[in-house]
């Protein structure tokens, strides 16, 4: 076995001289003479990337009778739907994705993996207005019910007026105006201010809020979440989400490679399958898959092994992030009960400038809080624990709390890069048009939240809307 497996090296390394000698530019690495049979995967599909998307994908595609193959560069499916299990009490925490609106694509998906639902209840608590860069409680009055609601009428009558958004980036040009207009203008002409705080608290991850085009509040807020917003969202009646993707892992078997990723990639073929090097725990894989799907942020240093054409490079690199953390800490000494909402009353609409906390309070393990960050630009992980904790200290130094020890961070997630956008400039001139016209162009098909929306309920029906076209092009 190991003399044969140093043949197969020393043809690929053979057949890789030989190539740079006569100017072939055809990657040997991709060449199935060169594997062991056993380490050569052939599949219908090959889906890159087990988050929201990527799972829901391979699971729908097997229900249509095709095979596939998940590449997962971690050791668990869900991507940003991560689940904290308390060594001590066994309880559960979903750390970032916890709700879940109205959707039958939502509730079918739970259902068949026996993962039950239940409304997502606001704590009975109200939370406190803090300035987290003080600490001090601050006595700030929010928009009431009825104006937060009246306001939300206006929003969604102009939300209406582009029915296409709600199934992607589908614009029409001239690009309007409106979609173009930093949020905070549009707020002023629709004399919508009644909703800026409320949108900042639920549109997580999207800063600087009252700078972003307004497309991109229209595509979050789009009106499935109106919808959901009006009412109530779901949630696991578990707090574990991480449930879901569990059992989706043991549905689909060993067509999950975990803590795997692409080395390489040929989808030039016009016939023939697309070729994938695969770096996976048990040595390189190579995979023959008819079609891929690549469901992982399109960012050019994200692909590192994808044979990106010129317009996929082109596109690709026009995008730009923000980014979003969520975390679980033990030994806050804060009350059990207290919630902390960030506000700055010397702001516009008391929205917080950001780098900076959104919420902390309290989990549904007695003890654990969970805490929410997000920022314009990509930080450290290290810097945005370091503002958390610094940030805990001045509420409980505003208290009068005299903490013997500090937090601890029980479970950390970093989702950056966190929505994707481009300039104003790129739009209007045609950005998204292009984006989309990739689908199903060298075997590939594009799905996840730079096509859509971070919020699974949407991609999970968005996925639908795709699976007619993959299928197509797999008879």
């Amino acid at each position: 076995m190991y003399l044969t497996r140093f043949l197969c090296l020393f043809r690929v390394a053979h057949a890789y001289l030989s190539s740079k000698s006569d100017g072939v530019t055809k990657d040997p690495r991709l060449d199935p003479a060169n594997f062991l049979p056993e380490d050569v995967i052939t599949r219908d599909v090959c889906v890159v990337g087990g988050g929201s998307s990527g799972t829901y994908t391979a699971i729908r595609l097997q229900d249509f009778g095709k095979s596939v193959v998940v590449v997962e560069k971690q050791k668990e499916l869900g991507g940003h739907a991560a689940t904290y299990r308390d060594p001590d009490t066994g309880g559960t925490i979903d750390i970032t994705v916890i709700s879940f609106g109205h959707l039958d694509e939502v509730k079918k998906h739970f259902q068949r993996f026996d993962v039950p639902l239940k409304p997502f209840l606001i704590a009975p608590r109200p939370p406190d207005y803090v300035e987290f860069t003080t600490g001090e409680t601050i006595n700030f009055t929010a928009p009431d019910q009825a104006a937060v609601g009246a306001a939300f009428q206006r929003y969604s009558a102009e939300l209406s007026k582009y029915p296409k958004l709600q199934d992607g980036f589908y614009l029409d040009y001239p690009v309007p105006e409106d979609l173009l207009l930093p949020f905070g203008d549009f707020v002023r002409k629709y004399s919508l201010e009644a909703l800026v705080l409320t949108m900042f608290n639920f549109g997580q991850g999207y800063s600087p809020l009252l700078e972003l085009s307004t497309l991109y509040i229209f595509k979050f807020f789009n009106a499935r979440f109106l919808d959901s917003l009006s009412r109530g969202f779901l949630t696991t009646e578990r707090s574990n989400v991480g449930e879901l993707y569990e059992k989706a892992a043991q549905k689909l078997g060993g067509d999950v490679l975990f803590n795997s990723s692409v080395m390489a990639m040929d989808r030039s073929a016009a016939s023939g399958p697309a070729r994938l090097l695969l770096e996976t725990p048990s040595g390189r894989k190579l995979v023959l898959a008819r079609k891929v799907v690549s469901t992982i942020p399109p960012l050019t240093n994200n692909l590192q092994g994808y044979d990106l054409s010129r317009e996929e490079r082109f596109l690709f690199k026009q995008f730009f992030n923000n980014a979003y953390f969520a975390g679980v800490l033990r030994n806050t000494q804060l009350p059990a009960d207290a919630g902390f909402q960030s506000v700055e009353p010397d702001k516009p609409y008391g929205v917080p400038e950001l780098p900076g906390i959104y919420f902390l309070g309290p989990s549904p393990v007695n003890g654990l809080f969970q805490v929410y960050y997000g920022s314009p630009y990509k930080l450290t992980a290290d810097r945005v624990k370091a503002d958390i904790l610094t940030s805990i200290k001045r509420i409980q130094h505003a208290r009068g709390i005299n903490a013997t020890s500090p937090p601890q961070f029980v479970a950390f997630e970093d989702h950056t890069p966190f929505n994707l956008m481009v300039s104003n400039e790129d739009i209007q001139g045609g950005f998204y048009d292009r984006l989309n016209k990739l689908q199903g162009q060298r075997n590939t098909f594009y799905n996840g939240a730079a096509f859509q929306s971070h919020d699974s309920s949407v991609l999970w029906q968005s996925t639908e809307r795709l699976l007619p076209k993959i299928l197509e092009s797999l008879q």
